[in-house]
């Protein structure tokens, strides 16, 4: 709303500022109002939104079939993919680290997670078996993949 009046302020005071200069240039108001009949008309923000939105959504019905076609022929690859990068996050450590890391990495986050530490709290502890879990599952993958068990 504060942002429609502001534009319409600014609209208001630049087209006084071409009228003074038109005229200081001996333009009359019927030559002013016949060019500005020839130019584009004027859109609101919000037309200019619902156009640019109707553009998009044209674009995504086009493209959906290529989307689909694409998910349905790499979906092992990228589910895999998706599994890895997972398991990545899971140890803290960018997507692609050698085996060397990802070993430093669960090794690291074990002693720093590991339930034992957390046998005072009983909350914490299962958290920590979780996460326990969840970093084994991601350090046996990476044996696998490395072929180093």
């Amino acid at each position: 709303m504060f942002s429609e009046r502001l534009w319409d302020l600014l609209k208001a005071y630049i087209n006084e500022a071409i009228d003074a200069a038109l005229e200081e240039r001996g333009f009359t108001k019927q030559e002013q109002q016949s060019a500005q009949s020839q130019q584009k008309r004027y859109k609101s923000p919000f037309e200019e939104f619902q156009e640019n939105y109707e553009k998009f959504k044209k674009y995504q019905q086009q493209s959906n079939y290529y989307q689909n076609s694409y998910q349905n022929s790499y979906k092992s690859t990228s589910q895999s993919n998706d599994q890895e990068a997972k398991y990545y996050a899971w140890l803290e450590l960018p997507y692609g680290s050698s085996f060397e890391d990802i070993k430093k990495s669960y090794k690291a986050l074990m002693k720093k997670y590991h339930p034992d530490n957390f046998h005072n709290n009983e909350t914490k502890r299962q958290t920590a078996e979780k996460l326990s879990q969840k970093l084994n599952e991601a350090y046996q993958y990476f044996e696998k993949k490395y072929s180093k068990k």
